[in-house]
C-alpha cells in the first residue's frame, strides 16, 4: 500500500505543478509544424505568428486542407497518434489534441517511475527512502524538464525513455532468473527505441543503451543454457541499430545542411582570428569567413551566397567529422567550450505560459528549479567542474558495481548510473559538435541523465547489502573464501586411540 500510495501521491504533486495556478509547458520555436502535422494538427493557423517562442498553445485544430508533411522521424508520433485518437475518439473534443492531455500523462509516468522506485528501495529505511524518492521528484519536477510534458519537442520521448530505462535497468539487474526481470528487459528494451527513435540527435544513445542491455543474459522459456540467454538481448541490439538507421536515412539533406552550416558559422569560426581561413580549411572559399557569427535565419545568412549552392555538398556531417579529425586542438576547443550551454542548463528564451494567461511574453516559470539552481552555482567552474562532476558520477557508479554481488540491487544501480553518465557524454558531445544553433535547448537529455546519475548512486549506496555481497574491502572476502576452500579440502581427523 504504501508504494501504491508513493506513486498516487507524487502523480498528484507533479499535476499540481503543471497546472496550479495556470498550466505551463514550453513555447514553440518553429518546430511544432513538422511535428503536429503528422497527426493532423494545424501549428501554422493564427496566432502561431504572434506565439511562437513568446506563448505555449495548448489546443491544435484539425489542419483544413491535405497538407504534405515535411519529414520528420521521431517514435514521439506514436504517443501523439495514440493520444490524438483519445482526445478526438474517445474524449469527443474538437480539435486534434490538446497537450495539456500529454501533461496529465506525464504525470502518470512520474507516478509509476516512483512507485517502482519505491518498490526497489524496499530494504532502504523509510526515512532516507523517502528522502530519496523526493530528491528523484524535484529533478522530474524541475522546469528544465518537467515543461517538456506539454511541448511540441520530440527531446520528450527521449527523456521519458531514459527515465524508463534508468528503473527497468535495475530490475532487469537485481532480479535473477524470475519472470519480473523479463518483463523489466522487455519495458526497458522499448523504452531505448523510443529513446533512440526520438529525433537524429539522439541516435548517440544506442551505445551506451546498447552496452547495458546488449550484455545482460535473459533466459526466458526453453531460451536458455550459453547462448539461448543471449538472445533477447541480440535482438534488442538489433531493434536498437534498427531504429537508429531508420531515424539517419529519414533525416532531410536540407537538415544536415542547416546543422552543418550554423556549427561552421556560428560554433567554430567565432572561435578563430581568422574566420576566412577556418573556411578555407573547411573546404570553403576564404568570402564565407564573413558569417561568422550568423545563423541559417540571418538578414544575411550563408545560404544566399551566391557561391552557396556551388559548395553545397561541402556542408555535410562527413565532411564535418573530417574537419574535427584533423584539427584535434579545435576539437578540444569546441567540447570544452560547451560547457557554458551545458551549465546554462535552461534555454532563456521559449516562454511558459498561454497567451491568455496574463503573464508577459516569453515570460518563464520556476516553480521548481532546484537542479538548474545548483547548476548555475557552479557555472563559475566551467569545464573542469564538469569533468570533475563526470569523474565522480563515475567514480561512484564503480564502486557500487565492484561491492555488488552480480544479481544484487547495488550493481543494478551502479550500471544504470554507469548508462546515464554514458548517455551524458555522448549527448553532450552531439550537442557541442552537432550544431551551432540552440545548444543550450538540444542539451536537455544530457543535463537530464547527469541529474539523475547523483539519484541513482545514492540509492545504490544506501541499499543494504545481501550476505553474499562483498565488503568494502575487495581482498577480504577473497582470502576468507580461500581459507574456507582450504579447510573443507582437508579430511575430518580421524580419533586416535588411546
Amino acid at each position: 500500500m504504501t508504494i501504491v500510495a508513493a506513486g498516487v501521491v507524487s502523480a498528484a504533486l507533479m499535476g499540481v505543478r503543471l497546472f496550479v495556478p495556470q498550466p505551463v509547458a514550453m513555447a514553440n520555436n518553429g518546430d511544432a509544424q513538422r511535428l503536429m502535422c503528422q497527426i493532423h494538427a494545424d501549428a501554422a493557423r493564427p496566432p502561431a505568428s504572434s506565439a511562437q517562442w513568446y506563448f505555449v498553445r495548448f489546443h491544435y485544430a484539425i489542419l483544413s486542407h491535405h497538407t504534405r508533411c515535411i519529414d520528420y522521424p521521431t517514435t514521439q508520433y506514436l504517443q501523439l497518434r495514440l493520444t490524438s485518437w483519445v482526445h478526438r475518439h474517445l474524449l469527443g473534443l474538437s480539435g486534434a489534441i490538446d497537450t495539456r492531455e500529454l501533461m496529465v500523462e506525464y504525470c502518470v509516468l512520474v507516478g509509476v517511475v516512483i512507485a517502482v522506485m519505491a518498490w526497489l528501495l524496499r530494504p532502504v529505511r523509510l526515512p532516507l527512502r523517502i528522502g530519496l524518492l523526493a530528491a528523484l521528484f524535484v529533478v522530474l519536477a524541475d522546469a528544465t524538464f518537467a515543461d517538456y510534458a506539454g511541448s511540441p519537442y520530440s527531446e520528450t520521448t527521449a527523456l521519458y525513455g531514459l527515465l524508463v530505462v534508468a528503473v527497468a535497468g535495475v530490475i532487469t539487474v537485481a532480479h535473477g532468473q524470475n519472470r519480473g526481470r523479463v518483463i523489466a528487459f522487455l519495458v526497458a528494451s522499448v523504452a531505448a527505441v523510443f529513446a533512440v527513435g526520438a529525433k537524429n540527435e539522439t541516435v548517440t544513445l544506442l551505445v551506451p543503451l546498447a552496452a547495458l542491455l546488449g550484455t545482460r543474459r535473459v533466459p526466458i522459456g526453453r531460451l536458455r543454457g550459453r547462448v539461448g540467454v543471449r538472445v533477447l538481448p541480440a535482438l534488442c541490439v538489433v531493434a536498437l541499430l534498427a531504429t537508429a538507421g531508420w531515424s539517419m536515412a529519414q533525416e532531410s539533406r536540407e537538415d544536415q545542411e542547416i546543422n552543418t552550416a550554423q556549427e561552421v558559422t556560428m560554433t567554430l569560426m567565432p572561435m578563430v582570428t581568422d574566420p576566412g581561413q577556418l573556411a578555407v580549411d573547411f573546404g570553403l572559399p576564404r568570402s564565407f569567413g564573413q558569417y561568422s557569427g550568423t545563423n541559417w535565419w540571418s538578414p544575411n545568412p550563408i545560404e544566399d551566397d551566391p557561391s552557396f549552392s556551388h559548395y553545397r555538398t561541402r556542408f555535410s556531417r562527413s565532411n564535418l567529422v573530417r574537419y574535427f579529425a584533423e584539427h584535434p586542438t579545435m576539437s578540444a576547443r569546441v567540447f570544452s567550450g560547451g560547457a557554458d550551454a551545458y551549465l546554462t542548463f535552461r534555454a532563456n528564451y521559449l516562454g511558459n505560459y498561454a497567451a491568455d494567461s496574463g503573464q508577459p511574453p516569453q515570460h518563464q516559470e520556476c516553480r521548481v528549479c532546484v537542479v538548474q539552481g545548483v547548476a548555475h552555482a557552479f557555472k563559475w567552474s566551467g569545464f573542469p567542474g564538469i569533468l570533475v562532476y563526470w569523474l565522480a558520477c563515475l567514480a561512484g557508479a564503480a564502486w557500487l558495481i565492484r561491492t555488488g554481488s552480480p544479481n544484487s540491487r547495488r550493481r543494478g544501480f551502479g550500471l544504470v548510473t554507469l548508462t546515464l553518465l554514458g548517455s551524458t557524454v555522448v549527448q553532450y558531445a552531439t550537442a557541442v559538435y552537432g550544431e551551432g544553433n540552440e545548444v543550450t535547448k538540444h542539451l536537455a537529455v544530457a543535463v537530464f541523465t547527469a541529474a539523475l546519475a547523483p539519484v541513482w548512486i545514492a540509492a545504490g549506496a544506501l541499499t543494504p547489502r545481501s550476505p553474499s555481497e562483498p565488503a568494502a574491502h575487495p581482498r577480504l572476502p577473497r582470502l576468507g573464501k580461500l581459507r574456507q576452500r582450504t579447510t573443507t579440502s582437508q579430511p575430518d581427523p580421524q580419533p586416535t586411540a588411546l
